[in-house]
């Protein structure tokens, strides 16, 4: 499955501006001319409309399986501060389950930011310096519902979207898709991994394809 665009709440997007493009990401125009926020990441358009002030996600970025390091590196060397593992030393963390190893920031809305290295997707082997066009693009949007056997059941029947092979999911949490993109469904009020917040429901707008299908999921 893959997120071609993701469409979420901001309280200020100004400030989202300041810190996107500081990483290097290029501003295009918002959808509708409004006062948002967007820009492209690899395959995703991401936008960020003005909203709720306490509108906080959960959201990934997929890299290379070979260049979270260097993600980690291009973080911290433009002044992001990057969360440390609550799980061990250092600051990369293992999903041997996944087969992945992420690092996990805050932007300045507050949203809970992760970039993942997935085994199961091609190794960039001898790449350009890492930059903001080393991500590849979303991977992964939290998504709160009322509940989550009721949703899951609904995005399965109504676009296909599988439950994802490398997760036992539970009605505390399920992940539906694949290594390329995944929606994570959980229920209000469940604190996110490396986060210090807990899950709370904001509109949520997206388009994506799955298996040649297009996808569109509008969540108020």
């Amino acid at each position: 499955m893959r997120i071609t665009e993701l469409t979420l709440s901001a309280p200020d997007p100004s400030d989202l501006r300041k810190f996107y493009t500081r990483l290097g990401f290029k501003e295009i125009e918002a959808p509708g001319g409004t006062d948002g926020f967007s820009f492209n990441i690899g395959y995703t358009r991401l936008n960020f409309a003005p909203g709720d002030r306490d509108a906080r996600y959960h959201f990934a970025f997929n890299v290379q399986p070979d260049r979270i390091e260097d993600a980690l590196a291009w973080l911290e060397q433009n002044g992001v501060e990057v969360l440390e593992n609550r799980g061990g030393k250092g600051k990369l963390v293992d999903f041997p389950n996944w087969k992945a190893r992420s690092v996990y920031f805050y932007d300045t809305a507050g949203n809970i930011v992760e970039i993942i290295a997935r085994a199961a997707l091609p190794r960039a082997g001898n790449a350009p310096k890492f930059s903001s066009a080393s991500l590849l693009g979303v991977s992964e949007i939290g998504i709160v519902c009322d509940n989550v056997s009721s949703m899951k059941q609904w995005i399965s029947s109504t676009h296909g979207i599988g439950d994802f092979a490398r997760q036992e999911n539970t009605e505390d949490f399920t992940a539906m898709g694949d290594d390329e993109g995944l929606l994570l469904l959980v229920p209000a009020g469940r604190r996110w991994f490396m986060g210090n917040f807990d899950s709370a429901r904001f509109p949520i707008a997206l388009t994506g394809q799955n298996g040649g299908k297009e996808i569109r999921l509008i969540l108020p």
